[in-house]
């Protein structure tokens, strides 16, 4: 699809590529990574070398230090892949590196590494390399070398442990900032050796926050000398084998890992999973291969379809899969997931909006556990109201171990204040959908009733007019500037306290001193319930009743019309050609808005206002954002609209894999791209009704998939939907789901 694109590979389980070009280097480690949750590494291969130390990759979900009072940075944590080999005592960062093969396996997680190394004399040596996040315990990672000399004798040493020298590469919330400045957050380096292998730990610079990384190895087909090493910042084992040609010798290499967040004594922590488990890949890869294959149950999508859509779809939910912090209740799903470092490793609405829905359905002691993130900030979220000036609790547009706004743009960390809604919203269809009362009562509700009495506060209200207006905003496209009266933002208000108010009623009519019990907990006023009935009566939207549309904000129709065609080309976003500032004066849309609220909501809406609003927005979007492609492939296909809808989806599902904005080497995997092409096929072709009971689905497949068949999470209970190109449905409740998957248990 796009320049350099034809080499990589999608089958229906994994993807592939061959070479390892220094161009495509970038791109392939953010393809390649691997992730289980609780860590993620970008794909770069263990044993090349890195350009600086804030390349290679590690993070930890939830593990955040102060780059300046106030900000953080998600902490690239020491590099327990770390290795080097050496034939013939030169360096095999040296050589040349032919017949270059890599893969990940989406079925298990494991990616390889299959290359052959030559010398300036002809010497060829294969490697194999293999890693995997282990998704038995989250908390392990196995690798494994086999090396064998192709045509001749000698000594071959490999070096592997961990490396604590490294960095951060902070990355400006502008994105037409590059950086450059790095951050060396980790000091005081302490190292346990074992006799095969060594625990490192260290701590944050400003926080004292500690982690830990150990490893232990077992070499096998020929025999090795093994020595502890250290230079600078690496601790590592030094093995060493003579090999005859044709011999291979095999390394496994297991790590563990842990941090402050996991309670107890990180070194400690590493030492004992270190004791309690060996150093055998095969054994540690079925284990991982076995909950991997219970996740995939009800995780999975099988279309009747060509192999590389099934594999870009599969390659989608494994991303999701691999980012989110399944079980902690204290960490979300960054932008960038656990593979990049871009945002700040922060958390958006692109969790709730774009791939809670996955996770509802799909895994939803996961859905739970994200959400609970949110109210386990509740306290920061109204501590920063009252730093607005506003009562109840406003959500941050960017957040990340605490709820406090980390957006450092000023007009969208103060104005896009969308997300308060879009945290209830995603709340309320929770509850809804998954019939977890429970939830709802207990946190939900709370939730909801905070972020309502904030929307009372935010809004303006008119006396000589009776009206309440939403002032000095930004809704989902942020090119139209500040502004006032936002449709999506005043309608996800008023739908938040809606559901305020229904949950309130509810909980008075059933008598049992819930009523009384909630009002305590958040200081609720006799008189604020009638207060918010009342303002939702009086908000301001405007409707073109001449043209049947609903207009996105107060501004939109003032802006100047712009000639797109004469300004761009390509997928590439607009902001790199034009001044942001010239943009927000222009009558064109980042993303959607107006329809992106009828993709949430679409029961508020005609179809035929929603055709009108998408003849009017559809034209002038420029979808300069990742999030763009599959929300417009969901609402096309509920019009029916088949050519855009195929056209939007694709762009959507291999928005990564095929590099569609020429951004992905750069940023990493965009991980609500990831969530709204699964909805896109899921809620748009599928037809998949967001009601609770048993599912109904209305499917427009697209001539490219025959049939799906899927999974889905309903009040309590599970069921098979298989849908097909002729329209038909069948659904079928399944008795039992395996309950020792990894993401019902915390780490």
């Amino acid at each position: 699809m796009e320049p350099g694109m034809e080499w990589i590979k999608i089958a229906p389980w994994d993807i592939s590529c061959e070479g390892a070009e220094e161009e495509t280097r970038d791109y392939r480690e953010s393809v390649f990574s691997q992730g289980n949750g609780y860590l993620g590494m970008r794909g770069y291969r263990p044993d090349e070398a890195s350009p600086n130390q804030a390349h290679r990759t590690t993070f930890y979900s939830g593990f955040y230090e102060y780059i300046r009072p106030g900000i953080t940075d998600l902490v690239n944590q020491p590099d327990c892949s770390y290795t080097e080999i050496g034939l013939c005592g030169k360096p095999a960062r040296e050589l040349r590196v032919r017949e270059a093969k890599q893969s990940l396996s989406m079925k298990t997680g494991e990616a390889s590494w299959r290359y052959v190394l030559e010398d300036g004399e002809g010497n060829q040596t294969r490697v194999e390399a293999f890693r995997f996040a282990s998704m038995d315990n989250r908390r392990l990672i196995a690798l494994r070398y086999r090396i064998t000399p192709l045509n001749y004798e000698g000594t071959l040493e490999l070096t592997t442990g961990v490396d604590g020298g490294v960095e951060n590469l902070p990355i400006s919330d502008n994105q037409m900032q590059g950086n450059t400045e790095f951050v060396k957050f980790w000091t005081e380096h302490a190292f346990l050796p074992r006799t095969d292998g060594g625990v490192l730990s260290a701590k944050t610079r400003y926080s004292k926050r500690e982690t830990a990384a150990g490893w232990r190895v077992y070499a096998s087909g020929a025999a090795t000398e093994q020595k502890p090493y250290a230079e600078g910042e690496k601790y590592a084992t030094k093995l060493a084998a003579s090999l005859k040609q044709g011999q291979t010798w095999q390394v496994d290499k297991l790590c563990a890992v842990a941090c402050w967040r996991d309670g107890e004594d990180p070194a400690a922590q590493v030492k004992r999973l270190l004791d309690e488990n060996e150093a055998d890949y095969d054994a540690l890869l079925r284990k991982n291969a076995a909950v991997w294959e219970a996740v995939w149950r009800t995780a999975d999508i099988r279309l009747d379809a060509e192999d590389e859509l099934q594999g870009a779809v599969r390659y989608n939910i494994y991303q999701l899969i691999a980012s989110a912090p399944h079980g902690d209740e204290h960490a979300s799903i960054g932008a960038r997931g656990l593979m990049h470092g871009r945002y700040k490793g922060c958390y958006f609405w692109d969790t709730e909006v774009f791939m809670l829905p996955f996770f509802r359905d799909t895994l939803p002691a996961t859905a739970k556990s994200l959400l609970l993130y949110r109210y386990n900030t509740l306290e920061d979220a109204k501590e920063s109201a009252r730093r607005f000036s506003v009562k109840g609790a406003r959500y941050s547009w960017m957040s990340s171990d605490t709820g406090f706004e980390q957006c450092e743009t000023w007009d969208t960390g103060c104005c896009e204040i969308h997300i308060t809604a879009d945290i209830a919203y995603a709340v309320g269809k929770y509850a809804l959908l998954s019939g977890d009362k429970e939830f709802l009562d207990e946190f939900g509700a709370k939730i909801l009733v905070e972020t309502a009495r904030y929307w009372f506060d935010r809004f303006s209200y008119c006396k000589e007019e009776d009206l309440y207006h939403l002032l000095f905003v930004k809704g989902p496209d942020e090119y139209c500037g500040v502004t006032s009266d936002n449709l999506y933002t005043v309608r996800l208000a008023k739908h938040n306290i809606a559901l305020a108010l229904e949950v309130l009623d509810r909980l008075k009519q059933e008598q049992n001193g819930s009523y009384e019990a909630l009002a305590l907990r958040t200081g609720l006023q006799n008189e604020e319930p009638d207060a918010w009935r009342d303002l939702m009566q009086k908000t301001v939207e405007i409707y073109d009743e001449d043209r049947g549309l609903w207009v996105q904000d107060a501004t939109f129709e003032h802006l100047e019309p712009l000639d797109i065609p004469s300004v761009r080309s390509g997928c590439k976003p607009l902001y790199y050609t034009l001044n942001f500032d010239r943009l927000q004066r222009y009558r064109v849309l980042k993303q959607p808005d107006v329809l992106m609220l009828m993709a949430l909501l679409p029961e508020e809406f005609s179809r035929a206002e929603i055709e009108v609003a998408w003849n009017y927005y559809e034209p002038i979007t420029l979808h300069d954002s990742t999030l763009s492609f599959g929300m417009h492939a969901l609402v096309a296909a509920r019009l029916n609209k088949q050519a855009e809808a195929k056209e939007y989806f694709e762009k959507a599902v291999y928005m990564d894999l095929k590099d569609v904005m020429q951004n992905t080497a750069r940023e990493g995997i965009h991980t609500a791209a990831l969530g709204a092409a699964w909805q896109a096929l899921v809620y748009g072709f599928c037809g998949l009704s967001a009601e609770p009971g048993e599912p109904r689905c209305n499917p427009k497949l697209p001539k490219e998939i025959r049939s799906a068949a899927f999974t889905v999470f309903r009040n309590g209970g599970w069921y098979d939907v298989t849908v097909d190109r002729e329209g038909s449905c069948s659904v079928s409740k399944i008795e039992e789901i395996d309950d020792k998957r990894v993401f019902l248990r915390k780490v």
